[in-house]
Order: C-alpha cells, then sequence, then structure tokens
C-alpha cells in the first residue's frame, strides 16, 4: 500500500471516512466444494483523493482465482496475477504518476489475512472490488447424520503480539477496531439439489430464511437486513445419507478422488498399544471474555472423566508463559488420585496468565517425546488470538491439526463447548486407517499428487487426493483410482471413471487441486523454494502468499501531482462480540487511579496470607482441600479484577466498607489458631508468627468456634454433601452432574437421596440376581452404576454425544467385574430397565 498521507481533517465524521460501504457475499455449493464471489463496495465521500486499505479474512484453504474492479459501474478492468514485489511497484508507480490502482496480496504472515487496496479513489466515485475463490467444504458427524459446514469468515480477533506485549493489528496494517461499523453484509447461498439428499439447513451464527421453491438449488438469504460483520457466517447442510465408497470426479488437466471409509474399513485398523492424552488450554486473558475459560473448564471435566483408564495425561495452562499441571514428567498415569488433582486445577483455573504465546507449550512437547510405544493425542483449545507463529486464527488451528495429522473444530457462538470437545475425544478413541496411499491408473503424465502424506481417516470422515495431469494429452477413459492403507496387497476402494461431467469447464478441481499443492509445498517438511510457488501460483492462477493481484486504471490529463493531496483511509475492523470485553476492560482501566490499585492489593494480600495459614493449620484435620489452596492463588491473581469490576466505587473509603465483609466472611470458613492442632509439619511458631504480622487478624479472633469446626465437618462428608444437593431437571444440567460424580474407573456411587429425587423410588427398587451375592460396596457400585446408563438411554437421550464416551467407559468397567462376561452386563440393564420403566 502506498501511505503518501494520514488523515488530517478533524472534521470529517466516521461514516465518511470510512469508504467501505457494503459487503455482498454469493456463494454456490455443489458437493464438496464452494464457489464464492464476495464484492466490497468502496465510495470516497470526502473532498480529496483516498487510499483505501481493507484487512480481512479468508479461509486458508480457499483457491483465490480472480479480481475484478469496477468503477462508477461504466468501466470494469480484469486483474492481472504478478509476482507480490513486482505488482506493488506497478501499483505504488500508478499512483505516483496520477492514475487509480488496485491492488489485492495474501499477508505473508497470515495464511487467512488478505488486504485490498484501492488507490487514489476520486472525490464522490466509486469501487466495486469482487473478488472470486473455490473451497472445500468441512464434512462433520457432531449428529447422528453427518452435515456439510460452509463457514464466510469475517472478523479477525485482535491477537496478542509477544513482542509488542499487547494487541495488534492485522496484516501489518493500523487499522483500528471498533463497536460498530457503518458498512454491513448481504449473503446469497445457492446450494445444489443434485445428488445432496439435503435433510435440513440451519444456521447456527445467523438468523436465515431457506427457500425450497427451486427446482435445481435450496436459496439462502439472511432473514434481517443491515447485518454487521462482527461474527462469522456459518450454514449447516444436515444430509439424510452420505455414500461411505470411493468416488471420482474429472476434468481438463485435474483429477479428484473421494475417499469415505466405513466402520468395517476402519475395523481392526485400530491402534492397541497405550495412549497418552494432553490438553493444551488458553488461560491468557482474552480467554476471560464471555466465559470462554469456564466454558473450556465444564469442557475438559468432561474430557477427563471420558478418558479410558489405561492411559496417562497432563494438562499445559498457556498464556504469556506455560505451566504442566504434572512438571516431573510429560504425563503422568490415569489414576484417582492423579485425576483428583487434575479436577482441582479445572476448578479453580483462571484465564489470568497474560498474553496468549503458544510456542513454548508446543517445543516443550516436542523436546519431550512419548515413550515407545505410546502414542501421543494433543487437544489444544485456544480462542486463536495468537500472533507469535505463522498462521494465526483459524489458520493457525487448521495449520496445527494439518501438520501433526490431527483434526479441528471450529466452535460457534452461543454452542457448549463440551459438546464439540466430547466429539472430538470420541474420533480419537475410534479406529482409524493410517498411510492411506493413492495409485493412479492412468495413461497421462501425472504432474502433481497430493497430499504426499494423508492424515488418518476416521470412519464416514472424507479424504481428498487431487492429481494435477498433462492436459496436452486426451483424456483416460480407462482410468481407475485404488487405494490403499499401509502395505496391505488388496485396495480399500476402486474408481472407475467412464465419462468426463458436466462441470468440466468450471476449473473448480483444477483449482483446488493448485491450492492443496501449494499449502503442502509452503508447509511441509521441507518447505518449497519461493519461486517455485510464484511459477506455481502463476502457472494456475492462484494466489500465493508470494503473488497479488494488480489492476492500473490508466486515466487521462493526470501527472505527478494528480494525487499528492491523497490521504489513507484503513478501513476499522468490527471484532466478535467475544471480544468486546476488551474495549471495556481498556476504558475502565483509564478511569482507575494506581493508588487505589495499590492499596486494594495490600488488603487481597492480607487476606490470601490468612487464608493460606488457617488452611496449613486445618490439614491435620481434613484431606481434600486443594482447591482451597488454588482459590487463594486465584484470588491473589485476580485482585486487580475484582478492583476494575468495582470501578464506580471512587473513594478509599467506599472499598473499605465492601472489603471488610469479605475478609470477615473468608476468615469465618477457618478455624482460629488454639481451635487446630496443626500436623507436625506445621508447627505452632511458624503459624502465630505468620498471623501475627497481619492487621487483619482480630477479625478472625471474634469469629464463633462453631463455624470453622462446621468447614472441618463439610471437608470430612465431601462426597456425601455433594450428593444431598438437589439434583436438577434440565437434560444438560443433569448430564453435567452425573459427569461429576463418575470416578475415574467409570463407575457411579449414587445414595438412596440421589435416587429417590431422580425417580421417586427407593434404591432397594432396582435389583438384579447377577450381584445379590457381591458384597454391598460392590454391589451397590455396580447397581447404581447400571442405573445411571440406563437413565441416561431414556431420560438424556438427545445429549448422547455428552455421555457417550462416559458410557462406554462404564459398560467396559461393569463387565469386567462380572468376569467379563458381555450378556451379563446386558442383563443387568435389562432387570435395571424394567425396574425404572
Amino acid at each position: 500500500m502506498l501511505r503518501i498521507k494520514q488523515q488530517t481533517n478533524p472534521s470529517v465524521t466516521l461514516k465518511e471516512s470510512v469508504p467501505l460501504k457494503e459487503v455482498y457475499i454469493e456463494a454456490c455449493l455443489h458437493s464438496f466444494a464452494a464457489d464464492v464471489k464476495l464484492t466490497q463496495v468502496f465510495r470516497n465521500d470526502e473532498s480529496v483523493p483516498i487510499e483505501a486499505v481493507y484487512c480481512f479474512p479468508v479461509e486458508e484453504n480457499a483457491a483465490i482465482y480472480a479480481f475484478v474492479a469496477r468503477i462508477d459501474d461504466d468501466r470494469e478492468i480484469i486483474a492481472e496475477i504478478k509476482e507480490k514485489k513486482l505488482a506493488q511497484q506497478e501499483y505504488t508507480h500508478a499512483l505516483a504518476q496520477g492514475h487509480g490502482a488496485y491492488l489485492f496480496e495474501q499477508s505473508e504472515d497470515s495464511n487467512d489475512i488478505f488486504i485490498v487496496s484501492v488507490g487514489a479513489l476520486k472525490p464522490r466515485s466509486q469501487c466495486r472490488i469482487t473478488i472470486s475463490y473455490v473451497t472445500e467444504l468441512d464434512l462433520l458427524h457432531s449428529n447422528e447424520k453427518p452435515t456439510i459446514r460452509f463457514v464466510i469468515p469475517t472478523t479477525i480477533a485482535p491477537r496478542y503480539s509477544p513482542s509488542n506485549k499487547g494487541m495488534s493489528s492485522p496484516g501489518g496494517t493500523q487499522a483500528e477496531y471498533i463497536e460498530s461499523a457503518p458498512y454491513t453484509i448481504e449473503f446469497v447461498c445457492k446450494i445444489d439439489k443434485i445428488d445432496q439428499h439435503v435433510s435440513s439447513i440451519s444456521s447456527p451464527s445467523h438468523p436465515i430464511v431457506v427457500d425450497f421453491n427451486n427446482d435445481d438449488v435450496f436459496l439462502v438469504t439472511f432473514s434481517q437486513q443491515a447485518i454487521q460483520l462482527d461474527r462469522d457466517i456459518i450454514v449447516d447442510i444436515e444430509l439424510s445419507k452420505t455414500r461411505t465408497n470411493t468416488i471420482a470426479a474429472v476434468e481438463k488437466g485435474a483429477l479428484m478422488v473421494s475417499f469415505m471409509p466405513s466402520e468395517e474399513d476402519c475395523r481392526g485398523s485400530s491402534y492397541d498399544g497405550r495412549n497418552e492424552f494432553l490438553f493444551i488450554i488458553d488461560c491468557s486473558g482474552s480467554m476471560d471474555e464471555d466465559n470462554k475459560i469456564g466454558l473450556a473448564c465444564k469442557a475438559m471435566l468432561l474430557f477427563f472423566k471420558s478418558l479410558p483408564t489405561n492411559c496417562c495425561f497432563n494438562i499445559v495452562r498457556f498464556g504469556s508463559t506455560f505451566s504442566p499441571l504434572f512438571s516431573d514428567q510429560v504425563t503422568r498415569e490415569y489414576n484417582a488420585t492423579n485425576l483428583r488433582e487434575a479436577e482441582t486445577l479445572i476448578k479453580c483455573m483462571t484465564a489470568n496468565m497474560g498474553g496468549t504465546e503458544l510456542l513454548e507449550p508446543l517445543k516443550w512437547l516436542k523436546k519431550n517425546e512419548p515413550p515407545v510405544g505410546c502414542a501421543r493425542q494433543i487437544f489444544l483449545l485456544t480462542d486463536g488470538e495468537v500472533s507469535n507463529v505463522d498462521q494465526p486464527s483459524r489458520a493457525l488451528v487448521k495449520g496445527l491439526a494439518h501438520v501433526t495429522n490431527g483434526h479441528f473444530t471450529f466452535i460457534p457462538p452461543q454452542t457448549k463447548v463440551d459438546v464439540h470437545v466430547a466429539e472430538q475425544l470420541a474420533r480419537a478413541l475410534q479406529p482409524s486407517i493410517s498411510n492411506v496411499h493413492v495409485k493412479w491408473n492412468t495413461n497421462q503424465t501425472i504432474l502433481h499428487s497430493v497430499p504426499n502424506h494423508a492424515p488418518p481417516v476416521f470412519a464416514r470422515d472424507r479424504l481428498l487426493f487431487y492429481a494435477l495431469l498433462d492436459d496436452s494429452v486426451a483424456f483416460d477413459h480407462a482410468t481407475t483410482v485404488e487405494l490403499f492403507a499401509d502395505t496391505s496387497q488388496e485396495p480399500l476402494g476402486v474408481a472407475r471413471i467412464d465419462r468426463i461431467p458436466a462441470v468440466l469447464d468450471s476449473q473448480t478441481i483444477r483449482r483446488l487441486a493448485a491450492k492443496s499443492l501449494l499449502h503442502e509445498l509452503l508447509h511441509g517438511e521441507k518447505p518449497a523454494a519461493r519461486e517455485c510457488i510464484i511459477d506455481l501460483s502463476l502457472k494456475y492462477g492462484i494466489l500465493s502468499p508470494y503473488t497479488a493481484f494488480i489492476v492500473v486504471e490508466r486515466r487521462l490529463d493526470v501527472d505527478s501531482a494528480s494525487n499528492v493531496d491523497m490521504e489513507l483511509r484503513e478501513v476499522p475492523i468490527v471484532p466478535s462480540p467475544l471480544n468486546s470485553s476488551l474495549r471495556r476492560l481498556f476504558s475502565m482501566s483509564s478511569s482507575i487511579s494506581s493508588n487505589h490499585t495499590r492499596s486494594l492489593h495490600t488488603d487481597v494480600d492480607q487476606t490470601v496470607a490468612i487464608m493460606r495459614d488457617r488452611m496449613v493449620a486445618m490439614l491435620g484435620r481434613a484431606e481434600n482441600l486443594s482447591d482451597i489452596s488454588c482459590k487463594a492463588d486465584m484470588l491473589q491473581s485476580d485482585s486487580r479484577t475484582f478492583y476494575l469490576s468495582s470501578a464506580k466505587l471512587r473513594k478509599r473509603k467506599g472499598f473499605g466498607s465492601i472489603f471488610q465483609p469479605v475478609i470477615g466472611y473468608i476468615s469465618s470458613l477457618f478455624a482460629k489458631e488454639s481451635d487446630v492442632q496443626p500436623n507436625n509439619s506445621c508447627p505452632n511458631s511458624h503459624i502465630h508468627s505468620t498471623l501475627s504480622a497481619s492487621p487483619s487478624d482480630s477479625m478472625i479472633n471474634n469469629q464463633k468456634r462453631s463455624a470453622s469446626m462446621n468447614i472441618v465437618q463439610t471437608f470430612d462428608n465431601q462426597s456425601q454433601q455433594k450428593s444431598k444437593v438437589d439434583w436438577p431437571t434440565d437434560e444438560y444440567e443433569l448430564v453435567s452432574r452425573f459427569v461429576e460424580l463418575q470416578q475415574y474407573d467409570g463407575l457411579w456411587l449414587l445414595t438412596e437421596h440421589d435416587i429417590k429425587q431422580l425417580t421417586g423410588k427407593s434404591l432397594v427398587n432396582f435389583s438384579s440376581s447377577l450381584v445379590d451375592t457381591m458384597e454391598k460396596g460392590s454391589r451397590n457400585s455396580i447397581t447404581t452404576t447400571a442405573f445411571v446408563l440406563v437413565f441416561l438411554e431414556t431420560r438424556c437421550i438427545s445429549k448422547k454425544t455428552l455421555w457417550q464416551a462416559l458410557s462406554t467407559k462404564a459398560q467396559k468397567r461393569i463387565t469386567e467385574l462380572l468376569g467379563g462376561d458381555e450378556t451379563k452386563l446386558e442383563q443387568l440393564l435389562k432387570d435395571i430397565r424394567d425396574q425404572l420403566i
């Protein structure tokens, strides 16, 4: 971009200074791909020429193949794709000579960020920029029916930059983030009806209207006007069925094969060794927005309760630094003790670790490889606001999944995180086929075949292979494509191509194949040379990080002084609603006195010291207080947040009136020094000296003895106390309660009170002759576990995704206790089912 002159006229309003007025999206979806036209309308409402610069996202696997500029609706110029440096020089030279120029380029640091520059847009003139691209569609299996997901990214979240220790603007621009923009978006999506077997169309992101009256397509539009670009557009197409076999498609110069294995294909290929599971959780400040960290913690609890017993695990929190739960080794054995430590950490986890620097924990994992014979599975949960890696945001997540042979999921706004985590875990535990490779049987020359190394493929997943052909030779109609796994002699699937379909001229396959090739060459183990990327980009007409589209508008009667008054206008960005609290935090911080903050820290530190010392004194009476220790750490680290949320209390006196009861309440939860006999590891002298130094100690000495004794008794009876809480009636909350109560080995131990609340019946009403001869503890555990399994399948069937792994784990454990006889398990469940009904 040519930064000739920054804004100098303070009288220009926001609406006038933002040259982007409207955005139109028109998409056509056919089978596995989407063809998208993105139109941006720029208009100069000022009295001087401007250079409009707009930074926006596009799916990182999109093959961008066209860029057209239409000026004042009477001149249309089609751009050329050139090497980026040459295009930038041509753009700068044209503006310097008084002409108009339009440049479209991809950020070299971010695969999903693009910049369009509209140079020397004359006063009262308008320009329509149209960008065309094709992209693969994701195939999901979130529900019983497969779902095709189409995503149009519209937002770029503010990203933490370690070098600046703060938030950075995208694409090397200085674009600002604003709460509301004067430009809006319109959306039209045509979904081909042919061979799609569509059962429903919905959007988790926007209200939509679906027109079913057209014979050839479903027409999807927004049901509201003036939609802001503050969230990604997501359209889900649920299919009534999919074909789990090998399908091939061909165009001139390109061939594609789609492989979708069935469960039978995957059976027998599962990994029988030991797994280790690592959960890498983003605890940066941005995760505090919209309770993302709370939702993540709930998802992690489900994750760890669902793990198989013969595995190892760890939790790695990261922000500006990283911190593993178990620091003495990469993973520990999954048992009751270690799971209890994980639960304690999860319950008090906060978004208090500063920036979002993901690189260091990934380096740590790479340095510490898994033991021989152990397969490592890494689950990363982040909001993607990272800028110290090559591929931020959606590109970061997709890139990590790609290079590690993994899988990614983007969680739409207002949806449950734990549902998606359960889906990912279930996928990771099911059998898969690895080392799938393709054999192209054709007389044509194969110029390129991608991918070279395919990731593991699971039942009903889709794996795409592309071949770019020498199109100077007539197509061989006897061509076949075979797919093999590992060193198997027999193919998993065979596809025959006996005709060239009607989509011959669309070039969709050719463009997607070229994009897939470029992506592999850029991000493979040995990245290709820059010159190779440029040559392929120019040959196939697909944009790359090292090429750009350029349009020059030749103007008559101009000279080098024509654009001398041109001013730069960078289009501001509307962040997602999930990031809106950043603005509130910044504005709140500016109005807070640093003296007040320091004084509040003093009060909090005193409270934390009291909590710690009273807790130490109680360790001889109760053993499960690690969560209180964690809460103390949380209170200390969040003291600033506590103050910010109380910003209206400007005077010191106001804080005293609010904070003193907090100290008093916390103090009432702990025993007085004379009431508790400390253990040998915590001598009286240490406790006394610490407490006497605290000015707030007198408040504790005024508390009643009964309050301190009650809290000890509560922890001594922790499990019983939990069970006496009333059970919810909502399905989701019911499942969450069962998740919380499940033991590490998969069993549940419910009480009489639990059974009574859930069914209105007594525990003695549920029994089976299969367990009558067992001792009471084992009998109750097996019976109540069987009860939970039947209850879930009859009362919580809509939340099966959440509890499926828990159920599988429990059934496996019951079968072991019944001597490995699965028929006994079936009989036990039948007995309980009959009694429940």
